[in-house]
């Protein structure tokens, strides 16, 4: 008798004769994407490992971290295609212009097709300029000065921190909560130590505050005692100062030395920082009670991932020597920008399919990215809105007071300044409680000639008895 083979098993049979002529992955596997990208991408990154090595290193093992952690992605994690990797390439820029210019020249003769740094804005832009003609699109993960938006300038540079324009607004934002109306400004004649302090002025200014006097100096400088005597002869109500941790330290001591840290001090996110006073207690003492602004700290699932990765021993192999895992202490502030700013260049790399400059730049400008620093969204310039945080100074700790994101608000409770004067916040208000105390300008003075005052009187009252 004749056997018929039934519809189920003829289909079982097709789909099991599909397996050998089409091949079937397994579920999680890695889908093999078309693409036109080499299957070697060149990225450089650029740090100030020797020049400023409590900054540089982190910064670099945080670039390297996220090089290894993408080429390892496999699934629907992968960011790119498969058998597309990064290939890293190191370069200290030594924190000088003419490091990054060797920086720069080096990265260009080695054909990188994308490069994430450097630190210094100066240094930026050297060599900003140096990769217009090669069209190479340019990450930063802490260059903030201005003068970088210049897209006329800088045309294929961009940045994951914020541009000093929006830190120069808080601090107006924040002087003007204090109705003082005085000011004097020192800073590095950098574009770093520039930039912020010119959209201080021009929006303290703007709102009827007066800046006394201006006081700039070399990076690197070690003698600035004229400049923090005309800072002490402005007789102000406050002093910005703009600069990095070590320029931050010699500005300090040389205030102290001349009597000028009675005064409230407004710090930045350049010295607002542990570093600034490491192993160095008389600029910790001149720091006491200062405050000023810092960037809003880092929080949420990626930053988590970041901080377990970043302690974790899978990568030490990597690079060295890396002084915050071994000692267990934090890692540098902007560490976690330059990481992500690596997952912003893989994500611009897959959109784009292109290593073209302009076609990546493109793509790059359209991604966004929940990253270790939080959410990353750029603007029509490649840039990232500023969001940060009011802090004072109280031993070793910066503890908060409020925040800015593009509008100030703060935390109700009390400040005592340098100066010796109380201040009440309440409601987003805050009050002088209590007029500057013994630490004023002039209070020894004062103090001198109403003592004086106070025993004519009392030699009088016994004279006419």
């Amino acid at each position: 008798m004749k056997k018929t083979i039934k519809t189920p098993i003829l289909l079982i049979g097709l789909f099991l004769v599909s397996i050998f002529i089409v091949g079937i992955k397994p579920i999680n596997a890695t889908p093999e994407a078309t693409t036109t990208l080499p299957t070697e991408i060149k990225i450089g990154g650029v740090f100030p490992i020797t020049g400023r090595p409590e900054a540089g290193r982190d910064r670099r093992d945080a670039f390297l971290m996220a090089v290894e952690e993408i080429n390892n992605q496999t699934g629907s994690s992968r960011i790119l295609p498969v058998g597309v990797n990064l290939t890293a390439n190191v370069q200290d820029d030594l924190n000088t212009p003419e490091g990054a210019q060797a920086a720069a020249d080096a990265l260009i003769a080695w054909e990188a097709d994308i490069v994430t740094g450097t630190s210094g804005s100066g240094n930026s832009m050297t060599m900003a300029s140096a990769f217009n003609a090669y069209k190479i699109p340019q990450i930063s993960y802490a260059s903030s000065s201005p003068a970088l938006s210049d897209r006329t300038l800088y045309p294929y540079f961009m940045r994951v921190c914020a541009s000093d324009a929006w830190q120069g607004v808080a601090i107006s934002d924040l002087v003007q909560a204090f109705n003082w109306t005085k000011g004097a400004v020192i800073h590095t004649s950098d574009a770093y130590g520039t930039g912020l302090v010119e959209v201080f002025t021009d929006d303290f200014e703007d709102a009827g505050g007066t800046v006394v006097t201006d006081q700039k100096f070399d990076a690197g400088a070690t003698e600035v005692g004229t400049q923090i005597q005309a800072l002490k002869d402005a007789d102000v109500e406050f002093i910005l100062g703009n600069f990095i941790d070590k320029d931050a330290a010699t500005v300090m001591k040389e205030a102290k030395s001349l009597g000028l840290t009675n005064i409230p001090w407004i710090t930045t996110d350049g010295w607002s920082t542990t570093a600034t006073f490491a192993d160095e207690d008389d600029v910790k003492a001149a720091m006491q009670k200062s405050i000023g602004t810092t960037p809003a700290p880092l929080t949420g699932a990626g930053y988590a991932v970041f901080n377990t990765s970043w302690f974790s021993t899978d990568w030490y192999h990597l690079a060295g020597p890396k002084v915050s895992q071994d000692d267990g202490t934090a890692f540098n502030s902007y560490a976690p920008l330059s990481y992500d700013a690596v997952f912003v260049a893989a994500k611009g790399l897959f959109a784009a399919d292109t290593t073209e400059g302009d076609a990546l730049l493109t793509a790059l400008y359209a991604v966004t990215h929940e990253g270790a620093s939080g959410s990353i969204k750029f603007d029509a310039l490649g840039e990232v809105v500023g969001r940060y945080d009011f802090v004072q100074l109280v031993d070793k700790t910066y503890t908060t007071f409020g925040e800015w994101k593009e509008t100030s608000t703060f935390v109700d409770g009390s400040l005592t300044l340098q100066d010796g004067s109380e201040w009440e916040i309440k409601n987003d208000i805050i009050t002088n409680t209590k007029g500057p105390g013994t630490g004023a300008p002039g209070f020894e003075i004062l103090s001198a000639i109403f003592s004086i005052g106070l025993l004519i009187i009392v030699v009088r009252r016994k004279r006419r008895k």
